[in-house]
């Protein structure tokens, strides 16, 4: 079954890809899911609770992250190749895992 925060997120991928991993959390403040594809990083925005929204608020290639550095057990800071950064937090399982996910996904030899 799929849901509408993924629909969205894969409006904005190419024909060949895919989201690969799929975690919920915040970024920059805002509730969600943070996707990696074999591509790109995103995160759909979800906002409501009855009646819920859905917004695509970070569209990311991999080429153009600068920088990941975890930031304690819950927290995870991904600066861009312009120097903005972008912080996720999740409260269900340790960054390590979301930083693994990220680093496999864009490392050249996959």
């Amino acid at each position: 079954m799929s849901s509408k925060w993924r629909d969205m997120a894969e409006k904005v991928l190419e024909n060949d890809d895919g989201i690969q991993k799929s975690y919920p959390g915040t970024l920059n403040g805002k509730r969600g899911y943070l996707m990696m594809s074999n591509q790109k990083l995103v995160f759909v925005h979800e906002e409501g609770f009855i009646r819920k929204t859905y917004d695509l608020t970070l569209d990311l290639p991999y080429g153009k992250i600068g920088k990941i550095s975890p930031q304690g057990k819950y927290e995870l800071e991904i600066t861009d190749i312009n120097g903005v950064k972008h912080i996720f937090k999740t409260e269900e399982l340790n960054v390590s895992i979301v930083e693994n996910g990220l680093e496999e996904l864009r490392s050249p030899t996959k």
